[in-house]
């Protein structure tokens, strides 16, 4: 909406232009949970990941170092849609692959023989731990690979944090495939995280935006903010960040018009920020929960009493580890079905929930019509004094012609012409994104709540405060991220798809229906629900804890 024309802005205009199109439909007929364009195409999602498995064309050889994470994007993504394997390659020859990429000393590499590497470490465990059988998870050799992430972590007398391979990069990624490797595998997650200095590196690359960035003082991105902020949960010790500054950039990095999340502030919306960004907010969501809890409970505590609140919040933390870790409290409270209606902890999740939504309520409320109205006037009002001021200039200059003056007020004058045009230009641009947002994600959604549309799964219930809007971001999802004929996901209109965005849209999709309890289009698009944390398949994630648990 302003004067100057940018690659990102004139990209952004178009986005908004194509989508508001696709979305105008639903202004006219409604959104009925019948419309073919809101059925998450399971089936042919489903053969398009399959298509992965096995011999892949020559155009993807610039993807050799990947091939353990293309593994993980086809088998979570086939484990969220509940669809089987192909029998051939199938789950055998995935597992000898992934056996095969192991390092001898520990960690896994991108494909067979190469260095070990953090983050084809995280995609080859979540894929042995999503195929799960004993056969699967005892590929892990869990002391060296424990002892590979000890020589990952740099010293915090050297800065802290994890590098990604021997003389790699040191960003937050690290520390996240790290300790969700160990908490897949039930590996010591705090003595890596204390080697590094985890939690303050973790601060360090907060920024001022209140995202994360990849290291300090980098830009925040969705990326590493999801990555930065689930590490921190891990260790029981996220209550450290600026959880309020981080809610507050998550928040306006959903696209207005689009409903879907940019990855950085000012940037595209696309689709694999669903999981990234919107991933995020079930963690913030528990976690804010859990801060206001914590006042109620330390008040309750009887002075005498045999177990008081902790004295610290390392002490807390530690608390917290022994009740059985981050993970699962944070998980248990996003996957509780609600449990008895006469159970004191419902009654202590809805008095949390209670707080958390006058908490939000203190969150600025501008809508983005109103928004994008108050700079038109501005920009109307600006435009109408540099026109009187050119005039004025003008009529100044035709008095002064041919004298020493005239010369430079015919330059002002020219300026003044020249700043009225561009202010014309954001104008126009400012109510072009008004027509847009008439025909937005929000717009449409909430013509249907307000005509009764069954676009909507009934019966189900939302266990924590919604701090986004899931219905507009499954509505980007089914609608413009869904491909054409051949099935898969991808980054936005106008892209082929692709195994990474069909993984992290699918990932993002499941993140929204659990934890808003929206299901966009029916419970016939219900997908399986994943841990919030480690993002594999919450039933496999168990699965493979209980197993190694009882080795």
């Amino acid at each position: 909406m302003d004067a100057l024309d940018t690659t990102t802005t004139v990209d952004q205009a178009d986005l908004e232009r194509r989508v508001a199109a696709a979305y105008t439909r639903y202004t006219e007929v409604g959104l009925e949970a019948q419309d073919d364009d809101l059925v998450l195409k399971r089936q042919l999602h489903a053969k398009y990941l399959c298509g992965g498995l096995g011999q892949l064309p020559s155009g993807f050889v610039s993807l050799d170092a990947s091939r353990t994470w293309i593994c993980y994007w086809i088998t979570h993504g086939l484990a969220l849609l509940d669809a089987p394997l192909p029998s051939s390659p199938g789950r055998e020859s995935i597992i000898q692959f992934i056996a095969s990429c192991q390092h001898l000393e520990g960690g896994f590499g991108g494909g067979p023989y190469q260095l070990p590497h953090l983050a084809p470490t995280y995609a080859a465990v979540s894929t042995l731990v999503t195929l799960g059988g004993a056969d699967a998870l005892l590929v892990v050799d869990r002391p060296k690979l424990h002892s590979f992430l000890l020589r990952m972590c740099v010293g915090p007398e050297q800065g802290g944090g994890m590098t990604m391979h021997e003389g790699g990069e040191v960003d937050v990624r690290g520390c996240y495939c790290a300790l969700a490797a160990c908490e897949m595998l039930l590996l010591d997650k705090a003595a890596v995280g204390e080697a590094c200095g985890m939690i303050d590196y973790i601060r360090h690359c907060q920024s001022h935006e209140g995202g994360i960035g990849g290291e300090p003082w980098n830009e925040a991105h969705g990326g590493y903010t999801f990555c930065g902020l689930a590490a921190a949960v891990l260790l029981g010790k996220a209550q450290a960040l600026d959880l309020d500054g981080l809610l507050r950039w998550a928040v306006r990095c959903q696209g207005q018009v689009e409903g879907g999340f940019m990855g950085r502030t000012n940037k595209l919306v696309d689709g694999c920020y669903s999981f990234w960004q919107g991933g995020a907010f079930p963690l913030l969501a528990a976690l804010l929960a859990e801060q206001r809890q914590q006042p109620a409970a330390a008040a309750s505590a009887a002075p005498g009493s045999a177990r008081s609140a902790p004295a610290s919040p390392a002490a807390a933390a530690a608390d917290a580890a022994a009740a059985g870790g981050a993970a699962q409290r944070v998980l248990g409270l996003l996957l509780d079905d609600g449990g008895d209606e006469n159970d004191s902890s419902s009654d202590s999740a809805d008095g949390a929930a209670t707080s958390l939504t006058e908490w939000v309520a203190r969150l600025p409320h501008l809508s983005p019509q109103a928004a994008a109205s108050q700079r038109q006037q501005q920009l109307q009002k600006q435009l109408d004094g540099v026109v009187e001021a050119a005039i004025e200039a003008e009529e100044r200059y035709t008095a002064a012609a041919g004298t020493a003056a005239g010369g430079p007020l015919q330059q002002e004058a020219l300026a003044l012409l020249e700043q009225a045009s561009e202010l014309q230009k954001a104008g126009v641009a400012c109510q072009q994104h008004l027509e847009s947002l008439s025909s937005a994600a929000p717009a449409v959604l909430g013509q249907a709540a307000s005509s009764g549309g069954t676009a909507y799964g009934e019966g189900r219930q939302a266990q924590l405060p919604l701090l986004y809007d899931a219905a507009a971001l499954q509505l980007w999802l089914l609608k413009c991220c869904q491909a054409g004929p051949r099935g898969g996901m991808r980054d936005k209109p106008g892209k082929q798809p692709d195994y990474y965005h069909t993984c992290y849209c699918l990932s993002g999709l499941s993140s929204s229906q659990h934890y808003s309890g929206t299901v966009l289009g029916g419970e016939q698009n219900l997908l399986v629900a994943a841990d919030p944390v480690c993002n594999v398949v919450a039933a496999k994630l168990e699965a493979a804890q209980r197993y190694f648990r009882e080795l």
